[in-house]
């Protein structure tokens, strides 16, 4: 085969050189080096294999804001998991639902950098109008691609190629911003890459067609297999929320204690705020937090070390090696520019406060949708139905044992008292109530005799102590080693923490061998019980459905009133399942009779039938044996 004639650049030979059938002679079989064009160059590359988060921290240039400047990760250390789970070959949709000022739009732009330098093909930048597009467009996009170096050199020297509507780049990737509320703003291209912002503020619909979530998918159906596709908002009761709960895996961030080295999930009730103190002061003075497991109290700072060792935990789909869609929740609690007076200030504010700073707490901290408070299944009249002729301190004849279960408060104990029945039916009616202020008198109740109707005495044998962790109001510390100190000397108490959530084993036990917070050794050791205590709810609801007469049906004295019964109907179930507190009325009573059922589950195998004879016990004897006919 004859070769093709090599047509000479003028320019790299500027020289008249021996040709060879139509090859240079004096560089027959020696290696020629030259120049490409830059563009040729760009294409032809091999992208760098290197995770999101990794390219964020070398090329990423931020371009506004407080942190301007390289991308550094310890200002948002939860975006890290976010970004890489993005890179990851096999995840095809990233929803990340979180607070304002939480690096959603950062983190989305750290995404869209490692498309255009590592994974290149078409991308749209969705964004909820024309206005807000336009205003990420130059306000974002383009200063980030001119002030990052790696990015930079993808410009376009053409004028056109950089404008509002669209950023073409050199090596083939086209940026189209779009808004949600014009179709044809997302029509015509394709896109690999589909980026939504602030989802929840989208329309319902794109004019007569679907919503834009569904429109700006259509974008990338020719890339099977290879597209990505990533939405962050702020809920607001639309798309982001939702879709996070949908998604295959799903995972939320939780601090960790320097103090006990638990990874928790910060709430509202672990709060140290003053008493009668306003929004107002709080945001004046600050306020402190009672980590969940130990009780020691956080200041600012403490927190900030704990949001920054923090760790996200898988809480949907765990098992799934390879999902496609990955969900990530960050609420206030986990953000370091939120500050926790500023938390303290809107959750007094939505307690009592209008139906907008209600939604403002669900949807600006807690990062979830507002919904109206559920209503209680059990009312204070359908409560009463359960009261007995039994007075007050009269045990049952049928009864196997009591028990004790008490509700830790800062300055004294709910308790009830309850008589458990024998196996297979084991009744369960409730002999007292009541409030006491200092542990001896909880010691007084465990060594008082009670009596049934044929004058057998009764004492408790088993019960179970709030480990106190929690503080409310003016509060000011934990009682945890205190619930600790007094359980080493009454072995016949447990204390024990509820742990939310319906996954894993209902009761599951831990050694505490020191006092929290200290290095101060628990005298014998103790074991602590925790209680997955929203299904010891559910069957605690199960059990009040049951009529009065009717087998399984609990049982309470004759002097328990409507005071009382309030404090069942203060714990309601919302539209998900999930139990919610209604903070205007106390549930401690409630409290005590879950660690009741919880109590009965620990105790089950243990508790004998009441007809079952005591077995006869075996004598064997060397001596002569009589035969008895």
């Amino acid at each position: 085969m004859t070769p093709c004639p090599l047509t000479l650049d003028p320019v790299l030979f500027p020289h008249s050189i021996p040709l060879l059938d139509g090859f240079p002679l004096s560089l027959l079989g020696k290696p020629v080096a030259f120049d490409l064009p830059r563009n040729l160059k760009l294409v032809m590359r091999h992208p760098e294999k290197i995770k999101v988060s990794e390219w964020a921290a070398q090329y990423r240039i931020v371009s506004d804001g407080a942190h301007e400047g390289p991308w550094r990760h310890e200002y948002a250390p939860h975006t890290v998991k976010i970004m890489d789970a993005f890179g990851q070959p096999w995840v095809r949709e990233v929803w990340f639902c979180g607070v304002e000022q939480s690096g959603k739009t950062n983190t989305m732009i750290n995404c869209i950098g490692w498309c255009i330098d590592c994974d290149p093909g078409g991308i749209f930048y969705l964004m909820p109008t024309e206005d807000t597009a336009a205003k990420v467009t130059s306000g974002k996009l383009r200063p980030t691609i001119e002030k990052s170096p790696r990015l930079s050199r993808y410009l376009s020297p053409r004028q056109d190629d950089t404008t509002m509507a669209r950023i073409k780049l050199t090596h083939g990737v086209t940026i189209w911003p779009a808004h949600a509320n014009s179709a044809s703003s997302m029509a015509t291209w394709t896109a690999k890459h589909c980026f939504g912002d602030e989802v929840d503020k989208y329309p319902a619909t794109t004019g007569k067609e679907a919503d834009p979530i569904t429109l700006i998918k259509k974008r990338n159906r020719n890339y099977k297999g290879r597209y990505k596709r990533f939405f962050a908002s702020t809920p607001a009761g639309l798309f982001i929320h939702k879709g996070v709960q949908n998604c295959h895996q799903v995972w939320e961030y939780r601090v960790k204690c320097p103090h006990c080295d638990e990874y928790i999930k910060m709430d509202a009730e672990h709060l140290i705020i003053p008493a009668d103190a306003t929004p107002e002061e709080i945001e004046r003075n600050s306020c402190a937090y009672a980590c969940n497991d130990c009780g020691v109290e956080w200041d600012e700072t403490t927190r900030d070390s704990a949001i920054r060792a923090g760790h996200w935990f898988c809480t949907v789909g765990s098992d799934i090696s390879r999902p496609h869609k990955v969900g990530f929740h960050h609420r206030a609690w986990e953000c370091l520019d939120i500050s926790l007076a500023e938390i303290a200030a809107a959750w007094l504010r939505a307690q009592s406060g209008t139906l907008s700073e209600k939604i403002a707490w669900a949807n600006g901290y807690e990062a979830i949708d507002y919904e109206a408070e559920a209503t209680s299944a059990v009312t204070t009249e359908h409560l009463l139905q359960y009261r007995s002729e039994l007075p007050r301190n009269l045990v049952p004849t049928d009864s196997w044992r009591l028990v004790l279960l008490a509700d830790t408060q800062q300055s004294s104990f709910y308790y009830e008292i309850w008589a458990v029945g024998y196996a297979p039916a084991i009744k369960l009616h409730m002999i007292r109530h009541g409030i006491v202020e200092k542990f001896i008198d909880l010691e007084g109740l465990l060594q008082e005799e009670y009596f049934d109707a044929d004058g057998v005495v009764h004492r408790i044998h088993n019960g179970l102590i709030d480990s106190g962790g929690t503080r409310r109001g003016y509060q000011k510390h934990s009682r945890t080693v205190e619930v600790y100190e007094w359980c080493s000397r009454n072995r016949a108490m447990m204390p024990i923490k509820g742990m939310h959530g319906r996954t894993g084993d209902t009761v599951t036990y831990k050694e505490i061998e020191t006092f929290p917070g200290t290095n101060k050794k628990v005298p014998g050791g103790l074991k602590r019980a925790n209680l997955r205590v929203d299904l010891f709810k559910d069957e605690l609801e199960r059990r009040l459905q049951i009529q009065p007469d009717d087998r399984g049906a609990l049982s309470f004295h004759d002097q328990i009133d409507e005071k009382f019964a309030q404090h069942y109907t203060a714990e309601t179930k919302d539209e998900s399942g999930d139990w919610q507190h209604n903070r205007k009325h106390r549930n401690d009573y409630w409290d005590c009779t879950v660690y009741l059922i919880a109590l009965v589950e620990m105790l089950k195998l243990r508790i004998p039938r009441k007809d079952a004879a005591p077995a006869a016990r075996r004598i064997m004897s060397r001596g002569v044996q009589n035969n008895v006919n």
